[in-house]
């Protein structure tokens, strides 16, 4: 059986993709960062420490803006912070202001990843949600392993600055297609964000993933 799935999965699935995708990069291009920024290995590692904290922790709160505020213009929001903050750390002149950039790059990628599988939700039905599903779990071993690929050859014949600054044609381009084609969803009008609560459990949730 054919489903017709229209723009919105492409959408949804490049921008998950591009989360992957980065995240194989920096892996790859760490030696190369280290050394181009004059970075030791101990700051160096920050550069996937400071992502791993932001984007844990935020994870919760990214989808509860998506439920309160609609799943577009959040979607967007983190689509837009992604895709700047990506530009940012591919142009990235010191150690210390890339790691800044990575944690705001994880900021957008806690928008997206959440937001990204509620608006599959709404999208789809029945069978072709679970077909949709199925092809969201392929696209996450995709981006893992193509990554590290892609990571190699641009850290090899190029720069791992290229690995960020792939980014952001693909950002403008999911942000172009996302504001003519995704279809404005409801938002919880009569809710409003627990802000103490929201802090919170972004704070716990930072605890335990500084512990890990």
């Amino acid at each position: 059986m054919k489903y017709k799935f229209g723009i919105i999965l492409p959408i949804i699935l490049i921008s998950y993709f591009l989360i992957l995708l980065d995240n194989s990069v920096v892996f790859t291009s760490t030696v190369q960062i280290a050394s181009s920024l004059h970075m030791t290995s101990q700051s160096v590692a920050w550069i996937t420490n400071i992502y791993a904290l932001v984007f844990g922790s935020m994870l919760l709160l990214g989808g509860r803006l998506g439920d309160l505020y609609g799943r577009k213009p959040i979607f967007l929001t983190g689509l837009v912070i992604f895709t700047l903050f990506s530009l940012l750390v591919g142009l990235a002149p010191s150690g210390l202001f890339i790691i800044v950039m990575r944690a705001f790059q994880g900021i957008g990628s806690a928008i997206l990843a959440p937001t990204s599988l509620a608006l599959l939700l709404d999208t789809y039905e029945g069978k072709k949600r679970e077909k949709a599903i199925s092809f969201y779990g392929v696209t996450a071993g995709l981006g893992a392993s193509v990554g590290l690929i892609i990571g190699g050859l641009v850290t090899t014949f190029y720069s791992w600055r290229l690995g960020f600054l792939i980014n952001v044609p693909l950002g403008i381009l999911l942000i172009l297609l996302t504001i003519f084609f995704v279809l404005k969803s409801n938002a919880q009008g009569h809710a409003h964000l627990d802000y103490i609560g929201s802090f919170l459990s972004v704070l716990a949730i930072l605890s335990l993933v500084n512990a890990i």
